[in-house]
């Protein structure tokens, strides 16, 4: 029993040494610990106040855009690009303040800030919606290679039926109808069409010039060809 006690107090002893030596080792470790964990809380904190904080300059600046006020809409972005630029909202006012720029009748001050968005955007999906308003812009300007080279494939299924409507839309007026024609037929066909794109618009675009040069192979087509060679048989 001696010999236990014994060891039990060895080990005690062992415990409060090693509690000596490393003490300030272990509350340094726990006072780290909380730190990171207080300093990822206050980030987060940070970053929820700056987004709601950008988000409040953004709809003033919205609000400024439906009111046509381009000194107030412009102050906007100039706050967002200086204190927000890493938010998406900075891209978002860029595109707004352009739309309101061509209605303005400053289609170089609206392809200027698109150029922007195009060159640094937060997310693909508002570098894609930037590139063709972009290129929408250049076409109206008659700058119809420079557009041609910002609307190369978006490598996005869900955005190329629009990316080939704006391109039909910039050969039809540099007065190449085959190549539109082509481009709106295959607007038309892409799986998400009916999502990106205003399909009688296209349609409508599309008989202008004389309807499709190949016509879609439907189902039902299919089928009454199928019907006619047996019959011919």
């Amino acid at each position: 029993m001696a010999d236990e006690l014994l060891t039990e107090q060895q080990q005690a002893e062992n415990v409060k040494h090693w509690v000596q030596q490393n003490g300030l080792v272990l509350a340094a470790g726990v006072v780290l610990g909380l730190g990171l964990l207080f300093g990822v809380n206050q980030w987060r904190n940070y970053q929820e106040r700056h987004a709601e904080q950008a988000s409040d300059v953004y709809e003033s600046l919205l609000q400024a855009v439906r009111s046509n006020q381009v000194s107030q809409a412009e102050t906007g972005l100039a706050t967002l690009t200086a204190d927000y630029g890493s938010t998406p909202y900075t891209d978002l006012a860029r595109m707004s303040v352009a739309h309101l720029y061509l209605e303005q009748g400053q289609a170089d001050q609206a392809a200027e800030l698109l150029r922007k968005v195009v060159d640094s955007a937060a997310t693909t999906e508002i570098q894609l919606i930037a590139r063709l308003r972009l290129a929408r812009v250049l076409n109206q300007q008659e700058k119809f290679d420079e557009a041609l080279k910002v609307l190369t494939d978006p490598k996005s299924a869900a955005y190329a039926p629009a990316y080939h409507d704006v391109r039909g839309d910039v050969y039809f007026a540099m007065g190449k109808f085959d190549e539109a024609r082509s481009q709106y037929e295959q607007a038309l066909h892409g799986d998400d069409a009916a999502v990106v794109i205003d399909r009688a618009y296209v349609e409508a675009k599309l008989d202008d010039l004389g309807g499709a040069l190949t016509p879609e192979v439907t189902p039902e087509m299919a089928s009454k060809v199928t019907s006619d060679i047996k019959a011919e048989k």
